[in-house]
């Protein structure tokens, strides 16, 4: 007889805001699969990451629970990426990261006020420009 094997299966994931951000992500596959978690496209290490509070993976054959724990809100929309792989293949899920209303309005007034500022000085050296050609 052959031996068992099934690529990765993404059962499960969600993720809950609070004073921190948890994340989890649960994946089902022969061999267990192992799980990496990656933040605007870099593997996440709890070394290599300031706001990683605590990573966690449960193996329990042929499943796989993992979770990540994040200090504070994202103040950007980003991405972050919950990956299952093993030697049959991966599957992977994706979650993005909202800001709260505050942050987000707060970079559209940065973003507007720069654009006022950037524009009228494109004006102002054009308006020159024509004076000095004329």
């Amino acid at each position: 007889m052959g031996k068992a094997c099934a690529p990765p299966i993404l059962f499960y994931s969600s993720c809950s805001f609070g004073k921190i951000l948890q994340c989890n992500c649960s994946f089902y596959g022969i061999p267990t699969p192992t799980v990496q978690w990656l933040m605007k496209g870099v593997p996440v290490n709890v070394n290599n990451m300031d706001n990683v509070l605590q990573m966690t993976s449960i193996m329990r054959a042929p499943w796989n629970n993992s979770t990540i724990v994040l200090l504070g809100k994202p103040e950007i929309v980003m991405s972050l990426l919950c990956e299952g792989r093993n030697q049959y293949g991966i599957h992977a899920s994706s979650i993005f990261l909202i800001p709260d209303k505050s942050a987000v309005s707060k970079m559209f007034m940065k973003g507007l006020i720069q654009g006022i500022v950037y524009g009228s000085t494109a004006s102002s050296l054009l308006f020159f420009f024509l004076v000095l050609c004329a």
